[in-house]
């Protein structure tokens, strides 16, 4: 367990999982291109400590790719064993987000070691990167600055108390204004909405950069109405997170943060200023032009000596293979919504694609029990509420297939499908609305919620196959591999074999 982002910065580079750039880096621009093609090499994450234009500032350092390209850097943040199998790790983490540590609160943390109220706040004091050269709508580097990309935007429910973590956009319109872009039936767009209800001008939230390193995971995911990310978060670390409370808002946040940003999301429309467009994680722009969206006012902002500004690359399009890892917990929230609805022979369920949140495959292997289980759970999986952005494909698959392997899927796919009878279509559902594939005129129609029509690739063997005689008594034909059991003492083994 990484207790902070200094601490997993030291447990990186001890693995050699981190590379420092010495060399001045221009934050315009020059950033993100170096991002594009470290991932390109399949570069460790890079930690830039000579960024132009801030010799003398606050913030003089910017960490990046911690998240991307790397299945190990994942469990390094999520606190599991580096060398674990895909599949070992979603099952501890599937169990632990079934329950809950709650955080601890405490009296002083490195987050509070520089406080700045009103006046003296100024966002820009970080190197905070222009990722894309037409992020905000045009070049230039007086526009479309996003200082959050990662970490951990906080709200709480007015009337319960819940507190929820996620993960919007935020792009800086001066030193103490930043377009944040909530979106519509997330949970913190819930709590907006009951603050508007209760006749609020605006709603208390808080910003938490550079936090420990399993926040930004959890907050990725969906997980139900009503639990607390705080709590997720110490059951997958195993410990409490200590939090800490804000200083001109009622709210925690996590105590050994590098920064934090306080103040109010104003919710009357002429405190509106034009945000976007920016480089969504499937890498395109939805638009070209900007819109009017609500303000983050930041009233004061506390932060470490020397703080680390933790960002992440968003989408750098298709021929950059992200390999993004957060989707993992967002599976397990999928698992788990799957197991509440009484869906049997579940044994697995992985993200098919690298997209990040809202990721349209998913692959599911089942022990097959009856005619139309592979149908049952897809239209299970499509009609989860909160989750309409997933799913737009999914296949199915028995369960000796490896789903983390995508050679196994599609050799599945190509060997067991039946074209006729193993895809089924369920058109005009809600979903999608950062794929690319939906028309600008479709999102208009559906206020911008996009439309799908999924789609669910059977490649079970068919359960109503008699058992055959050249089969040796079974309803399939037999592959000549080793067994379950045999490759997991294997896989204990793997390291002791002296193989990497």
């Amino acid at each position: 367990m990484y207790k902070d982002l200094r601490e997993f910065i030291k447990g990186l580079e001890a693995k050699g999982e981190l590379a420092r750039v010495k060399a001045e880096v221009d934050w315009y621009l020059e950033v993100g291109a170096v991002i594009e093609e470290a991932l390109r090499r399949n570069q460790p994450a890079l930690l830039f400590e000579n960024i132009k234009d801030y010799k003398d500032t606050h913030g003089r350092k910017l960490l990046v790719n911690t998240e991307l390209g790397s299945f190990k850097r994942m469990l390094m943040a999520l606190g599991l064993q580096e060398d674990l199998h895909p599949m070992q790790a979603l099952r501890i983490l599937k169990d632990r987000c079934r329950q809950r540590i709650k955080p601890v609160m405490v009296s002083s943390g490195p987050c509070k070691e520089v406080i700045e109220h009103d006046d003296k706040v100024n966002l820009l004091e970080f190197p905070v990167p222009k990722w894309h050269r037409l992020d905000g709508g045009r070049e230039g580097r007086d526009i479309g600055r996003y200082i959050f990309t990662w970490g951990a935007i906080i709200t709480k429910d007015p009337e319960t108390g819940w507190i929820n973590c996620g993960v919007y956009r935020g792009m800086v319109h001066d030193g103490n204004k930043m377009g944040v872009a909530l979106i519509e039936k997330q949970h913190a767009w819930l709590h907006a909405m009951k603050y508007q209800a209760m006749g609020k001008k605006s709603m208390p939230m808080a910003i938490a950069l550079g936090c420990p390193p399993v926040l930004p995971y959890v907050a990725c995911a969906p997980f139900p109405k009503g639990v607390d990310e705080y709590d997720v978060a110490g059951a997958i670390q195993q410990a409490p997170l200590e939090v800490i409370k804000c200083e001109s808002v009622d709210l925690e946040v996590p105590a050994t943060s590098e920064i934090v940003l306080e103040g109010e999301y104003l919710f009357e429309p002429e405190t509106f200023l034009k945000e976007g467009p920016f480089g969504e994680f499937p890498g395109t722009y939805l638009r070209l032009q900007s819109i009017p969206r609500n303000v983050f006012q930041v009233k004061c902002v506390t932060h470490r000596k020397d703080p680390i500004f933790h960002g992440h690359m968003e989408g750098m399009g298709p021929h950059v293979a992200q390999a993004k890892s957060f989707p993992y917990l967002e599976t397990i929230s999928l698992w788990h919504s799957l197991e509440d609805m009484g869906v049997p022979g579940i044994t697995g369920i992985y993200p098919g694609d690298s997209l990040g949140v809202s990721h349209p495959i998913i692959i599911v292997s089942i022990d097959n029990m009856y005619y139309g289980h592979a149908r049952h759970v897809a239209t299970a999986l499509w009609s989860v509420h909160g989750k309409e952005h997933t799913s737009k494909i999914v296949i199915v698959v028995d369960s000796e297939t490896d789903i983390t392997d995508k050679n196994a899927v599609f050799n599945a796919i190509a060997q067991r499908l039946r074209p006729m009878e193993g895809i089924a279509f369920f058109p005009g559902t809600i979903g999608g609305a950062l794929d690319p594939s939906v028309h600008p005129d479709i999102r208009e129609m559906t206020d911008q919620s996009g439309r799908w029509d999924r789609v669910l690739i059977d490649a079970t063997w068919p359960i109503e196959w008699k058992p055959r005689l050249e089969w040796g008594g079974q309803k399939h034909p037999i592959y000549c591999s080793a067994s379950k059991e045999l490759l997991e003492k294997v896989r204990q083994r793997w390291q002791e074999y002296g193989l990497k």
